[in-house]
């Protein structure tokens, strides 16, 4: 997914608050007996708006179980997934990043850790990160200017993200909340080493972004300012403009949208037939020819979006 894609899928505006619509639909037909729902989130949008989406609180009231992308709310699957991480992210036979790395490059790493990520690589307290590959570095530092960009928007920093939200919501109710996406098994792992890149690719990626680090900064904050002006689609119910926004990001990288929906649809069907179910992930897994809005449609489910004025609070 290119990296102005994924700023723009982030950062969906909080003008919402006020706004008139959402990526909502209804599943129906297709032998169910009742109708579950899908909402189609922007995660980092707060979850203080479900009680203003009609269509949400329609959902709640017909549906008995939740699923989402993962229950970040369940202390064990959090576990396993950190732990399959974990295995994925160090570097093999004990090796630091100190030793990839070199001493010059390594200082390098050092003092933008320090200064954007407030990590002090000396500290005993952060030695476990010596032994992580250079992937997780540029990642880090990426959220790091990702999040520098989120404080100018209060409404996208109250820490009570609309997924989330959801999940609390539904165990208030005594709901069952699945996942869709699996816990990875040791051979799911070993098959995604395979694909990593290398560790000198790593290394490169890393230093790329080290050396040109203040005017990769610059470009993101602006590139993220800009973004907010596609949250007209989200708060608009603009399911049409949201497809073509986020079709490029669909093709650009198949395994975090198109890949997933595929493996996700025998479980949304089976929910669906088991009792009214309420599902709730990222709205770029609704769009396109291979999103979920249109593979339930072509399975013999009618799936029809729901559009309502928010409520007000004036």
């Amino acid at each position: 997914m290119c990296k102005k894609t994924l700023i723009t899928a982030l950062l969906f505006t909080a003008a919402v608050l006020t706004a008139n619509a959402q990526l909502m639909f209804r599943i129906s037909g297709g032998g169910l007996e009742k109708p579950s729902y899908i909402l189609g989130t922007i995660h980092v949008l707060s979850g203080d708006l479900l009680d203003s989406i009609p269509a949400f609180l329609e959902a709640e009231n017909q549906c008995q179980q939740l699923f989402v992308e993962s229950d970040v709310t369940d202390q064990q699957n959090k576990r396993e997934r950190q732990t399959a991480g974990l295995q994925l992210s160090t570097l093999p036979d004990g090796k630091t990043i100190s030793d990839v790395l070199g001493e010059e490059r390594m200082a390098i790493l050092q003092e933008r850790l320090k200064e954007s990520c407030h990590i002090n690589l000396a500290d005993s307290a952060a030695k476990n990160l010596l032994h992580f590959q250079p992937s997780f570095f540029t990642l880090s530092l990426n959220i790091a200017i990702l999040m520098e960009a989120l404080q100018k928007y209060p409404a996208m920093r109250n820490g009570n993200m609309m997924d989330a939200a959801c999940m609390k919501r539904a165990k208030a109710r005594g709901w069952k909340v699945g996942n869709l996406d699996q816990i990875k098994t040791s051979e799911d792992l070993e098959k995604n080493k395979e694909t990593l890149s290398s560790i000198d690719e790593q290394v490169d990626s890393l230093m790329a972004l080290l050396n040109n680090f203040d005017e990769r900064k610059q470009k993101t904050l602006k590139e993220s300012e800009e973004a907010l002006n596609i949250g007209d689609y989200w708060t608009a119910g603009d399911f049409e403009g949201f497809e073509r926004f986020i079709q490029p990001a669909n093709e650009a990288n198949p395994a975090l949208l198109t890949e997933r929906n595929k493996k996700w649809m025998p479980i949304i069907i089976e929910a669906a037939k088991e009792m009214p179910t309420l599902f709730v992930f990222g709205a770029g897994h609704l769009a396109g020819p291979e999103g979920v809005v249109r593979m339930l449609r072509e399975a013999g489910y009618n799936v029809e979006q729901l559009i309502y004025r928010m409520a007000r609070g004036d």
